[in-house]
């Protein structure tokens, strides 16, 4: 009699093992791919939140200064950028109150120095801030503005050499 010393596998064996493995990332692969989009979700609210307290501390340091909002040039909008650092395509904030003509911070202009919404754009992925918390915009739209907006920028930050 013969011994038989084949040791491998049946082609049954094998094919039962690929369902297994398939069974399995079918139902894997959706929960993973949601767990990524979350987290992704996630990270634009934290850029975003980013970007409003770097705003929000420029416009302190400007109402600490005694200035106007004609202080707030494109060199302190980059120093917000910077201090954010988050790759936004677009960053617009919208003031609690609007500053009238040449008045100077004072006590009864601080609403015109605190952010009341602000708009952020990351990846075509849109946020609105209404003053309490960030809201998810769907992608078609544009009606939402702010209030006595100001642009903070509206264009990729340039690559850094």
């Amino acid at each position: 009699m013969k011994k038989n010393n084949n040791k491998g596998f049946t082609l049954v064996e094998l094919i039962v093992v690929l369902v297994i493995l398939a069974i399995l990332a079918a139902i894997l692969v959706p929960a993973l791919l949601g767990y990524i989009d979350r987290a992704r979700e996630k990270q634009y609210v934290l850029n975003a939140k980013s970007a409003l307290t770097a705003a929000q501390a420029e416009l302190s340091a400007i109402y600490g200064e005694n200035g106007d909002l004609d202080s707030l040039t494109a060199d302190r909008k980059q120093v917000i950028r910077d201090t954010a650092d988050v790759p936004g395509t677009s960053f617009t904030i919208g003031t609690v109150s609007e500053l009238k003509d040449d008045t100077k911070a004072e006590k009864d202009n601080h609403g015109c120095y605190t952010i009341g919404t602000a708009l952020y754009e990351e990846d075509g992925y849109r946020l609105f801030y209404n003053g309490k918390s960030w809201i998810t915009l769907p992608k078609t739209d544009t009606s939402t503005k702010c209030t006595n907006p100001i642009t903070i920028w509206s264009a990729p930050a340039p690559a850094n050499p």
